[in-house]
């Protein structure tokens, strides 16, 4: 990908973190902390890392799969897989989000 397409697309992935609603809170993702990290690669892979703060709760679950599907959705986005850590039965979330 060339660096504006892919400069372009880092800036839209950046924003849909800015703007994602934490389910428990009114912060952002960005801003609650949950985002432990996150990579957009030159060939469009994002990766991105998250630490839940109820890790109990299905709607936390469902939310992140909603944000995964999300940035599928952006043009240019080629794939997204989401790493969840911090919490007990993370490769069930892993699984689930990523399905």
């Amino acid at each position: 990908m060339k660096e504006k397409r892919l400069r372009s697309l880092k800036v839209k992935v950046i924003q849909v973190f800015s703007k994602w609603q934490e389910p428990h809170e009114t912060t952002s993702y960005k801003e609650s902390g949950v985002l432990q990290s996150m990579e957009v690669s030159d060939e469009g892979e994002i990766r991105f890392t998250i630490s839940p703060k109820h890790p109990h709760c299905p709607c936390c679950l469902l939310n992140a799969s909603q944000l995964r599907e999300k940035l599928l959705s952006l043009k240019d986005v080629k794939s997204v897989y989401c790493e969840v850590v911090g919490i007990p039965g993370k490769e069930r979330w892993v699984r689930s989000i990523n399905s």
